[in-house]
C-alpha cells in the first residue's frame, strides 16, 4: 500500500507519525507543494497519477483554515487514490473513499463557485457601502465616543481577524500576548474576538470569543472574504453587547470588521497596521483582486481614529500614502522579560542535555518562520561555511515555505548532523530552547522591490531579554534597537560569509558573548518591553480623548 503525503502546513515530522499510526502497513513518500502548484492542472494531475497512490493525504496547520478541501479531495480521487485524507496538527481528520468523492463533486462544485461569487458580489457591495458611511460619519462617531465615555477601566475589545491560523509560535502570537498582557496589567479590562485560539494566551484572564471560520469558497479571496462576513457578524455582536472604549484591531487582510463596528457604535478605531497588506499581495504572498484589497486597505486607514506602526518606515509609508501624520504613532514590538530571561526555569543544563549538545559545543539558535524576509536561506549557506571542525550546533525553531529549501542547502554541505530542526513548538517552550543556546541569530534580508525594511521583529526583543549574544543584520529598526559591539555584532543583510564569520567569533570567545547578552537583556529592560507598547497605546487613547484630533 503506498501512500502520498502532500504537506501543504505544519510539522512534517508529527505528519508522518500520525499517519504511519493510522496506515501501519503503508509505504509513505512525499510530493512537494512546488511538484503540485507548477505547471497546468493536467500536468499536476499526471505528476500525482504517475506515483500510482492507493492513500492520498494532505497535511495542514489547521483544518478549520484549509481552503479548496473538496479540490484537494477530488484530486486524489482522480489520480486514482481510493482514499483520500486532509489531517492536521491538532487532531482533525477528514478522510473519504474514492467513490464517495466522485459521487459528491458536481454538488460540491455547484455549492462551492455560487458561495464565492456571492461573497464577492457581497463584499464589493459591503465597501462602498463602509466607504460612504466612514466619508459621512467620522465628526459623529468622535462625539458619540464622548459621551459614552465612562469612569473607571478603560475597555478594549481586540479584534484578530487575520486569515490564517493563530496556534502557531511566532511574532504576531507573541505581540497579542504581549499586548494583552501588559494592558491587563495597566488596569485596563481586554476582550478578545479572534477567528482561531491564540497560542500561549491564558484564557482564563481575558473574555475570549471564538469566530470559528468556515472552509467555504474554491478561491483564496472568496474564502477570506466569506469569513470576513462571519467574523463581523461575531464582533459585532459581542461589542454591541457591551461597548468598549475603544475597538483595537490588528489589521489584516480583506477585513473591515473593526470598521464596521466603530460606526456601528460610535467607539473609535485604533488600528494596529504591521504593514500593508497591499505590498505583501503584490511581492510576496500574491493574492487577487488586488484592486479590492486596496479599497479594504484605504478603508481600514481612512476610518481609524489611531494608526499603530512599528517602525518609523512604515511611518513615513503611511504619509506618503497621504495619511494624516497625527493618526499614526510609531509603536515597535516588544517583549516580556519575566518570560524570556536568562536561566528560566532553571533547565538549561537539562535543555541542552535533551536536545543533544554537549558542553563543549556552542548552540547557535534561530527562531522565526521561514519565509522570505527571515533570511533563513542565508542561515543555511552560513551554516555550510562553518568548518567541520568547530566545536558548533545549530537550533532552527519554526516552520514555513522555505524549510525544505534551507534543509537541502545543509544536507548538501555535509552539515545536517550538526542542525536541529524543531519544526513548530508549543509557545511555552520557547524560551527554554532559546536559552539552551549560547548565540542567537537574526539574519533578516532586504526586501525584493527595494522597499526599505519596515518590520519590527518581535524575535529580536526576544533575543534580547534572554541575554544572549546576537548576530543580525544591518537592516531598518533591527540596526537602530542594537549597536555594534555594545549589544550585538552587525552583519551586511545576504551576506552568508560575514554572518558565519561573525558567528565563529562569538563560539570562540565567551567574554564577548556574555558582555554582549548582558548589556543587550539591560537595554530590552528599559526601553522594549510590552508594558511600554502598551502604555503607548493607552496614552494615545486618553490624548484622543482630550483632544479628538485624528478623526476628521
Amino acid at each position: 500500500m503506498k501512500l502520498i503525503l502532500l504537506a501543504l502546513d505544519g510539522d512534517r515530522d508529527r505528519t508522518r507519525e500520525r499517519l504511519r499510526e493510522l496506515y501501519p502497513e503503508a509505504e509513505i513518500e512525499e510530493i512537494t507543494r512546488t511538484e503540485i502548484e507548477s505547471g497546468s492542472p493536467a500536468r499536476r494531475l499526471a505528476r500525482l497519477r504517475a506515483l500510482r497512490p492507493d492513500i492520498f493525504a494532505v497535511s495542514t496547520e489547521q483544518l478549520s483554515w484549509q481552503r479548496g478541501q473538496n479540490t484537494l479531495l477530488l484530486f486524489g480521487a482522480l489520480a486514482g487514490a481510493e482514499r483520500s485524507l486532509l489531517l492536521d496538527n491538532h487532531g482533525a481528520v477528514r478522510e473519504e473513499t474514492r467513490a464517495r468523492i466522485m459521487l459528491s463533486a458536481p454538488a460540491r462544485t455547484a455549492f462551492e463557485m455560487a458561495a464565492s461569487l456571492g461573497a464577492i458580489v457581497r463584499a464589493r457591495a459591503r465597501v462602498r457601502r463602509l466607504e460612504r458611511e466612514v466619508r459621512k460619519g467620522k465628526l459623529a462617531s468622535r462625539r458619540r465616543a464622548r459621551n459614552h465615555q465612562a469612569e473607571g477601566a478603560t475597555k478594549i475589545v481586540y479584534l484578530r481577524a487575520t486569515p490564517g491560523a493563530g496556534t502557531q509560535v511566532g511574532g504576531a502570537s507573541s505581540h497579542i500576548n504581549g499586548f494583552i498582557n501588559a494592558a491587563l496589567a495597566r488596569g485596563a479590562r481586554v476582550r478578545l474576538v479572534s477567528n482561531d485560539r491564540i497560542a500561549g494566551l491564558d484564557e482564563t484572564k481575558v473574555h475570549f470569543n471564538l469566530v470559528e471560520p468556515e472552509p467555504v469558497g474554491s478561491m483564496r479571496v472568496a474564502f477570506e472574504l466569506y469569513n470576513d462576513m462571519l467574523f463581523t457578524r461575531g464582533a459585532l455582536s459581542e461589542i454591541e453587547r457591551e461597548p468598549p472604549s475603544f475597538i483595537y484591531q490588528r489589521y489584516s487582510r480583506f477585513t473591515s470588521a473593526g470598521v464596521e463596528a466603530s460606526l456601528r457604535t460610535g467607539r473609535p478605531l485604533f488600528l494596529e497596521f504591521n504593514g500593508s497588506e497591499v505590498w505583501v499581495g503584490r511581492y510576496w504572498d500574491r493574492v487577487d483582486m488586488l484592486d479590492l484589497l486596496e479599497r479594504f486597505e484605504r478603508l481600514n486607514l481612512s476610518a481609524a481614529a489611531r494608526i499603530f506602526v512599528v517602525s518609523d518606515v512604515e511611518r513615513r509609508n503611511l504619509l506618503r500614502a497621504g495619511i494624516a501624520e497625527d493618526k499614526i504613532v510609531v509603536n515597535p514590538n516588544g517583549v516580556d522579560v519575566e518570560k524570556f530571561r536568562p536561566d528560566v526555569g532553571g533547565g538549561r543544563e537539562r535543555e541542552r542535555e535533551r536536545l543533544g549538545i554537549r558542553h563543549d559545543e556552542a548552540l547557535v539558535g534561530f527562531i522565526g518562520t521561514f519565509g522570505p524576509w527571515h533570511g533563513v536561506l542565508v542561515l543555511a549557506h552560513a551554516i555550510a561555511l562553518i568548518p567541520a571542525s568547530e566545536r558548533i550546533r545549530f537550533l532552527l525553531v519554526g516552520a514555513g515555505s522555505l524549510r525544505d529549501e534551507a534543509a537541502a542547502i545543509i544536507r548538501e554541505a555535509g552539515a545536517d548532523e550538526r542542525v536541529i530542526f524543531t519544526g513548530t513548538v508549543e509557545h511555552e517552550s520557547v524560551p527554554a530552547l532559546l536559552d539552551a543556546c549560547d548565540i542567537l541569530v537574526s539574519p533578516h534580508v532586504p526586501l525584493e522591490d527595494g522597499s526599505e525594511f519596515f518590520g519590527s521583529p518581535t524575535k529580536l526583543f526576544e533575543y534580547m531579554a534572554m541575554g544572549k549574544a546576537i548576530v543580525a543584520s544591518r537592516l531598518g529598526q533591527i540596526a537602530d534597537v542594537l549597536r555594534e559591539e555594545e549589544t550585538a555584532l552587525l552583519v551586511e543583510p545576504a551576506d552568508p560569509r560575514q554572518l558565519s564569520d561573525a558567528i565563529l567569533r562569538l563560539a570562540r570567545s565567551r567574554e564577548l558573548r556574555q558582555r554582549l547578552g548582558s548589556a543587550a537583556r539591560r537595554e530590552a529592560m528599559a526601553r522594549h518591553t510590552w508594558a511600554h507598547n502598551a502604555a503607548r497605546v493607552l496614552d494615545a487613547y486618553r490624548n484622543w480623548m482630550e483632544t479628538g484630533e485624528g478623526m476628521d
